[in-house]
């Protein structure tokens, strides 16, 4: 079997060096940074998609939906979620970081 040394990473760097695709791809970060932490506490709190939809009063293909990106989920659905992993959602600003050229 031939393994693709880096292939994922080539490719990643490939489509973010178009100023479009890092463009989006830095818009999205927030969001999939949310969706990646919310997901590895529900994994080490050892809670299905099932059971975190019982506990907030949802389907469980809502919740798939969310942790595949789905891009309209509400501040009070996502507190419902922190509340039913024993959590605290906090939400900040901060200034952007510069970025020198």
């Amino acid at each position: 079997m031939v393994k693709n040394v880096g292939g994922y990473e080539k490719f990643k760097s490939e489509l973010l060096a178009k100023p479009e695709v890092s463009k989006e791809y830095e818009a999205l970060k927030p969001q999939f940074d949310l969706i990646r932490q919310y997901i590895a506490l529900r994994n080490k709190k050892n809670i299905s998609q099932a059971e975190l939809a019982k506990r907030i009063g949802s389907r469980q293909t809502a919740i798939s939906r969310l942790e595949g990106g789905y891009p309209n989920t509400t501040i009070g659905t996502w507190q419902k979620i922190a509340e039913a992993l024993d959590a605290e959602l906090v939400i900040t600003f901060q200034p952007k970081k510069c970025v020198k050229t």
